[in-house]
């Protein structure tokens, strides 16, 4: 990676926890942010110090609009989809966010690729299927939408469709959050474990390879604890976006174990 690849990265990085800084109203991830900032914007500048750098080659392809500025992951994403079919705005995004999720960073959620102690494992192993259940309520989202625009209801019956899409959608951003905020303590947690002593996660400094099948990945040759940072800041914007509050999370945590 040259150095000008490097600061792109982190300028990313940078972007997307300002954005948590600046727009979260979670206290611990607002300090949590601040920490990941100071260390992002030393290490650039640790760069910069020691290389001479082409701006030219600093320049990122332009956002997907004004008010999807605050979320840097999901402008690119937008910018680049060329199938706008969700018939709503925040469900489409959520849809963006989970299929960027599954092609980037499940591939990393592996024993192969992320060697933990036996407690992470099991987390780690269990993000496949939470992945899953959060997609089958995109799925029954959209089937909902389908029945309302083939139509052929009665006026009470079109009503009673039209509030079932309005619970699925926001049961789907709740599980969305659910998922997001687990996979962010995840990844925190291995994160600071990582640049430490190193008895949780035990590749931290293993590269990241995929072969000629799984194609062009985006933490393809990033050391594993990058990857953990890109995990980490990715999981707080979708949890910004989301604004769904915590408190509304860990209810119906406890509901689904009654």
């Amino acid at each position: 990676m040259t150095p000008e690849e490097e600061l792109r990265r982190l300028n990313r990085l940078i972007r997307q926890y300002e954005t948590v800084y600046r727009t979260t109203a979670d206290a611990d991830q607002r300090e949590r942010a601040g920490r990941e900032l100071k260390e992002l914007k030393s290490y650039r500048d640790k760069i910069l110090a020691v290389n001479v750098i082409d701006r030219g080659k600093l320049s990122e392809p332009p956002a997907g609009g004004d008010a999807l500025a605050d979320f840097p992951v999901l402008s690119r994403l937008v910018a680049g989809d060329t199938d706008a079919g969700e018939g709503d705005q925040e469900v489409r995004h959520i849809a963006l966010y989970l299929g960027h999720f599954e092609r980037e960073f499940l591939p990393i959620l592996t024993e192969t690729r992320l060697k933990l102690d036996f407690k992470h494992s099991l987390e780690r192993d269990g993000f496949y299927r939470r992945f899953q259940e959060v997609q089958r309520r995109l799925d029954d989202w959209r089937e909902a939408h389908r029945r309302l625009d083939d139509g052929g209801f009665n006026r009470e019956l079109e009503g009673e469709v039209r509030t079932r899409i309005f619970k699925l959608e926001r049961n789907l951003a709740v599980e969305a959050s659910r998922l997001f905020r687990a996979v962010q303590r995840f990844a925190e947690v291995l994160l600071e474990d990582a640049r430490g002593d190193g008895v949780m996660c035990l590749n931290g400094d293993a590269p990241i390879s995929f072969d000629r099948i799984e194609g062009e990945r985006l933490l393809a040759g990033l050391p594993v604890t990058d990857a953990l940072q890109q995990l980490d800041a990715f999981a707080a914007e979708v949890t910004v976006y989301l604004r769904v509050p915590a408190v509304e999370g860990q209810e119906n945590d406890r509901a689904d174990r009654r």
